[in-house]
Order: structure tokens, then C-alpha cells, then sequence
């Protein structure tokens, strides 16, 4: 319904893209490899997944972007067998809309880098839906640019989605967002570090976890605020609703700050379904099933709120409502919430 410019992997293998035009070029890996382009290899060696990804990456995408797309840019993994892609992204003005749409039912080992210029804004929305899947996104940011990823995890035995943004100009804006729908033996990890380098720079971290069954949850947030780095606004805040007694929520929010003028905070909260509020609809004629439904379904309304789009957000809604536990309607539910909101 939205008709994003696709961009298609399959078992490690680009295998559709659209024509580069006047705001977007695109590119793949191994074409730009075989044109004499070098791979980065900015600090890989702190980081053994992504050394592993630097070794053995198949291929990515290198896209420049020069001006605001008319379409979002779809990113579409999918395939059984195992792959390691590196993509590469440079937004240098206007708005852009990226959505992560991974399919994927083996194991996969990503990394995206991402530099976003002065002025520019990237929003990238993500979406997990199976596999085994280890994502590295690395971003610079410089004054005034913004970057905003929210990512939803509703399927797959293994999810982990590490975030590393460095704030490099005054004005720069970071958020990280996350929603986790966990069920069965599913394994999740939000990993976050926002690093501050210089003054006037604001980030907010958030997630939401639904866990059912004997799922995991993980959320581990590190903000780094460099000395003399002043007039830094950094929040992180973890929530998890646990639907199972067997069900396990780790949190990890940490603070470094060597600058004194500042406002950064930090907090997670777990607790079961509330009761008193399902007792108040169940009193007024509605079942079980749709009550949870619907107390789920508004937890979850909280990281939609940070896609800008309203189609897109309007399908995302309609997805996890497909995977809300107990009842149905749930991207009814879920809109109705964010309508409240």
C-alpha cells in the first residue's frame, strides 16, 4: 500500500533494486567493491560480530541520498540459508524514510552504517518477523541532523538490534525505539550506545516488551556524555508487561557523564498485566481474551507514536496487532489507542 522503492536480498544476494534517479543512487556491495571502492574498516576490531561481518560480508547496499525521496526505501531480507550483509548509507539532505523489513527465516549477520549530514534526517522503522538475526547499526551525526530508528520484534528465535550513534555537531537528535512481542523460547536484545560528544544534543531511549511463554527479553542502554559536552538531554526508559511466569526480562541502563550541566536519567519498569484494569472492562460486558487484547495493545501504542507516517504507522499497527496474544482486531485496537494518544 505504500509503494516504497524496494531494494530486495535474498540468501546473501541482492536480487532487485531500483534505477538510482536525482535523490537516490544505489548501489550494490560487490558491484562497488568490483569498481575499485574499499570497505570501511572503522573499528571492527572492538566489535566480534562485526569483524565476522567484515570477513565474510557477500554483499549491502551503498546508497547516497541527496534530497527527499517522494517514496520510503524498503530494505527486504529474506532466504534460508545463511548471510552476512553490509550496507552502507550516506544521507546528505532532505528527509528520508527507511523501512527494514526482515524476512529472513536462517541466520543472518548484518551491519549498517549510516552518516547523516548537517541538517538531514534519516527515520528507519524495522521489523523482524522470523530467523536468526544479529544487526549492527553504527551512525554519525552532525549538527542539527537527527536519526530516528524503531524497531519491532514479532518473530524469530533470536533477535539482537545494537545501536551505536555518535553525536558529533551541536542540535544533533537521537532516538532509539523498540517494541518486543516475545513468545515461545524467543530470545530479544535491545542494545543501545549513544555516545555525546559535544554540547547541545539530545537522545531518548525507550522499549516496550511483551513477554509470553518462556520468551527473553533483553535491554542493555548506555549513554556516554563526553567532558564539557554541556546542555545534553539524555532519557532511557525500559518497560516490560510479562505475560508468563517463565517468561525473563534483563535490564541495563547506564549513565557516563563527565560533563556537570546536563539533564539524563534512566529507569525500567516490569509488572504482569495490570488487574485492577482488566477487572474494570471485564465489569463492563467485555471477555477476557479482548480485554487483555486490548491492555496489550494499548502498551504497545507507545513506540507507533514515533512513526511519522501515518500509513506506514498504520501498518505496523496492523501487524503487531496480528500478533497481540489473546483475541483479535488488534491493528483496530492499536489505532484506536494511538487516536487516545
Amino acid at each position: 500500500a505504500l509503494s516504497p522503492l524496494r531494494i530486495v536480498f535474498e540468501n546473501g544476494a541482492l536480487i532487485d533494486k531500483p534505477a538510482s534517479d536525482d535523490c537516490v543512487s544505489v548501489d550494490s556491495l560487490a558491484h562497488a567493491l568490483g569498481s575499485g571502492a574499499r570497505r570501511h574498516e572503522d573499528d571492527v576490531s572492538d566489535n566480534d560480530m562485526a569483524a565476522f561481518n567484515f570477513a565474510m560480508a557477500q554483499d549491502g547496499v551503498v546508497m547516497t541520498i541527496n534530497a527527499t525521496p517522494t517514496r520510503a526505501l524498503e530494505l527486504v531480507t529474506r532466504g534460508d540459508e545463511a548471510a552476512h550483509l553490509r550496507h552502507t548509507i550516506k544521507v546528505e539532505s532532505g528527509t528520508v524514510t527507511l523501512i527494514e523489513n526482515l524476512q529472513a527465516g536462517g541466520y543472518t549477520n548484518a551491519v549498517l552504517d549510516v552518516d547523516v549530514a548537517a541538517g538531514a534526517r534519516l527515520l528507519l522503522v524495522r521489523v523482524q518477523t522470523a530467523g536468526h538475526h544479529i544487526g549492527l547499526t553504527r551512525v554519525n551525526l552532525q549538527g542539527d541532523g537527527a536519526f530516528c530508528a524503531t524497531t519491532f520484534v514479532t518473530g524469530g528465535n533470536l533477535a539482537r538490534h545494537e545501536t551505536h550513534i555518535r553525536l558529533l555537531g551541536e542540535g544533533a537528535r537521537a532516538d532509539v525505539h523498540g517494541a518486543i512481542l516475545g513468545h515461545g523460547t524467543m530470545h530479544a536484545d535491545m542494545t543501545s550506545h549513544l555516545h555525546h560528544e559535544t554540547a547541545n544534543t539530545d537522545s531518548l531511549t525507550t522499549l516496550h516488551a511483551v513477554l509470553d511463554d518462556a520468551a527473553q527479553g533483553v535491554f542493555q542502554g548506555k549513554v556516554v556524555v563526553a567532558r564539557d559536552a554541556q546542555h545534553v538531554d539524555a532519557q532511557q526508559q525500559s518497560r516490560a508487561m510479562m505475560l508468563s511466569e517463565r517468561a525473563h526480562m534483563s535490564a541495563k541502563p547506564e549513565l557516563e557523564i563527565y560533563a556537570d550541566d546536563v539533564a539524563c536519567a534512566h529507569g525500567a519498569a516490569l509488572g504482569e498485566l495490570d488487574a485492577d484494569a482488566l477487572f474494570f472492562l471485564r465489569s463492563r460486558g467485555i471477555d477476557e481474551a479482548a480485554a487483555r487484547h486490548m491492555l496489550i495493545s494499548g502498551f504497545l501504542a507507545a513506540p507507533l507514536t514515533h512513526i511519522e507516517d501515518e500509513d506506514l504507522r498504520a501498518c505496523v499497527a496492523a501487524h503487531l496487532g496480528a500478533h497481540v496474544p489473546e483475541g483479535r482486531n488488534g491493528g483496530e485496537a492499536i489505532n484506536a489507542e494511538l487516536t487516545d494518544v
